[in-house]
C-alpha cells in the first residue's frame, strides 16, 4: 500500500493516467478530509477501469444507469433490498477498516448477476459502468475544487487480493482511461462556466414558495415544476426521468432557485426493506400477472408511471401490503395491458412523455370495462384547477406526491372496501 497527496488538477490527472499507462491492477482510494471525510474508490485491472465507488447515492446511480441504458430490464424491491442491505454491510466493515467498498461487496456483483441472467449484454453493461465512472470523476472534482484550499487529495494505492477479481473474468468489462477521463473533465469545465460550481447535481430542487411561483410562471411551467421538483429526486434523477441533458435542465431551474422560489436540498441514497412475506413476488414492468392461488385473490392494482425510481417504490410498498401489481412504464402500451389485466385500481402518473396522466384517463373511461374502476392520478399540484380538469375526464381522486407507504394504503383502503388483499 503507497500513499501520497496531490494539490493541483494537473497532479491527479497525471497520477491517473499514470495508472493506465503502468498496467496497474488493483483499488486507487481518493480522499478529502476538510470539511469532512469524503471517499472515493476507482479499480484497475491491467491498467484500465473496471469500476468505481463511492459514498454519495450509489443505489441512485446504478438504477440511473439501468434506466437509461437498460430500460427493460425489471427489478423487483426484494433483490434492491438485498442489494441496499449488503451495501449497509460493506459500507460499516469499510468504516472500521478505513477500506472502500469492494467490487464483489454489491453493485458489481449485482450488475454482473444481471448479466448472467441474460438481462443485461455486455455492451450495456459496459455503457453503465461508464456512466458510473464519469458521475464519480465528476464529483471528485466538484468536491476537491470546492475545498482545495483546505485539504490536499490524498491517494492510496491498494493492490487487491488475487481472488478478488477472478470470480469475473467472464463479465469484466476494461475501460480506457483516458477518454473517460476527458470526457468527465469537460462536462465539469462546463457546468463550471455555467456558474453552477456551488450546485451539486445529486442535490434535490424542492419549491419552497408555491404561490410566488404561482405568479411568476406561466401555467404550463408550474404545472411542470410543482409535478417534478418534489425535494426527492435530484438534478440528476430528474434527467435521467425526463430524458434531458443535465446541464440545461439545471440550468432552466436555476432562475427560480436564485430568485428564492426553489430551494435545493440533500437527500439520501434509496433504501428499500422488505419484510418476509409469502406471496408471490409481483410481476415486473409490464409482465402477466398470475393470480394468487388462494381462497381469496388479492386486489391487482397498476402504476402507470415513467419513472423506474417511483415505480420501484410502488413495487415495494404494494408487494409489503400483500397486493398484487403491474407496474407500466411505457405510457403508450398503457391501455393494452389494462385490457389485458383488467386490474381493481389504476394510479396513474400526470406527467409522462408523449401524453398526460389526463388523456389516459380520458381514453380509460372510454372502455365499458372500466367504467366503475378507480384511477387515482397522482401529482405533486393539489390546485383546484387540476382537481376539476381531472374530475371532468374521470378521475375518481388525486394522490399527492411523493408517494409513501401511508398515503398509497390509504388510498387502496378508501377505493378497495370490498376485495382485502390475500393474507400472507
Amino acid at each position: 500500500m503507497a500513499t501520497q497527496e496531490v494539490v493541483t488538477t494537473a497532479e491527479l490527472a497525471k497520477q491517473i493516467l499514470a495508472c493506465s499507462e503502468q498496467g496497474f491492477t488493483g483499488q486507487l482510494d481518493l480522499a478529502i478530509k476538510e470539511p469532512k471525510v469524503q471517499r472515493w474508490s476507482l479499480y484497475f485491472r491491467q491498467g484500465c477501469l473496471i469500476w468505481g465507488a463511492d459514498e454519495i447515492h450509489p443505489i441512485r446511480r446504478l438504477l440511473r444507469q439501468l434506466s437509461m441504458y437498460c430500460p427493460q430490464v425489471a427489478i423487483d424491491s426484494n433483490a434492491l433490498a438485498s442489494l441496499c442491505k449488503q451495501r449497509q454491510l460493506a459500507t460499516r466493515v469499510s468504516t472500521i477498516s478505513q477500506e472502500a467498498v469492494q467490487p464483489q461487496d454489491g453493485d458489481y456483483r449485482f450488475l454482473v448477476e444481471l448479466v448472467k441472467q441474460g438481462k443485461v449484454r455486455r455492451s450495456q453493461m459496459s455503457a453503465i459502468i461508464e456512466g458510473y465512472i464519469t458521475e464519480i470523476l465528476f464529483d471528485i472534482h466538484q468536491r476537491w475544487d470546492r475545498f482545495r484550499y483546505r485539504s490536499a487529495l490524498q491517494l492510496t494505492y491498494r493492490s487487491l487480493p488475487p481472488d478478488t477479481l477472478n470470480s469475473f473474468d467472464a463479465t469484466l468489462i476494461s475501460i480506457q482511461v483516458e477518454p473517460i477521463w476527458q470526457q468527465a473533465i469537460q462536462a465539469w469545465q462546463a457546468w463550471q462556466q455555467d456558474a453552477l460550481a456551488e450546485i451539486s447535481p445529486n442535490l434535490a430542487p424542492a419549491i419552497s414558495k408555491a404561490e410566488e411561483l404561482r405568479w411568476q410562471t406561466p401555467p404550463k411551467v408550474y404545472q411542470n415544476l410543482i409535478t417534478l421538483v418534489d425535494g426527492h429526486q435530484t438534478f440528476r434523477d430528474l434527467a435521467v426521468k425526463l430524458k434531458q441533458n443535465l446541464l440545461p435542465l439545471t440550468l432552466s431551474i436555476m432562475p427560480y432557485i436564485r430568485k428564492g422560489l426553489i430551494e435545493v436540498l440533500e437527500v439520501g441514497d434509496l433504501n428499500y426493506t422488505v419484510k418476509p412475506t409469502t406471496h408471490p413476488q409481483p410481476p415486473a414492468f409490464g409482465s402477466r400477472v398470475r393470480p394468487v392461488q388462494s381462497q381469496q385473490t388479492s386486489p391487482l392494482v397498476a402504476y402507470i408511471d415513467d419513472s423506474r425510481l417511483d415505480c420501484q417504490m410502488m413495487n415495494h410498498i404494494l408487494a409489503q401490503a400483500g397486493y398484487r401489481c403491474i407496474l407500466i412504464q411505457d405510457p403508450v402500451q398503457a391501455l393494452p395491458l389494462l385490457l389485458e389485466h383488467k386490474p381493481d385500481l389504476i394510479f396513474l402518473d400526470l406527467i409522462m412523455p408523449v401524453t398526460n396522466g389526463y388523456e389516459i384517463c380520458s381514453q380509460i373511461r372510454r372502455i365499458s370495462v372500466f367504467q366503475d374502476t378507480p384511477v387515482i392520478i397522482l401529482t405533486s399540484n393539489d390546485g383546484i384547477v387540476d382537481r376539476v380538469r381531472a374530475k371532468m375526464v374521470g378521475s375518481t381522486g388525486f394522490l399527492a406526491k411523493p408517494i409513501g407507504q401511508e398515503k398509497v394504503l390509504s388510498t387502496l383502503q378508501k377505493y378497495l372496501t370490498v376485495k382485502k388483499p390475500a393474507p400472507s
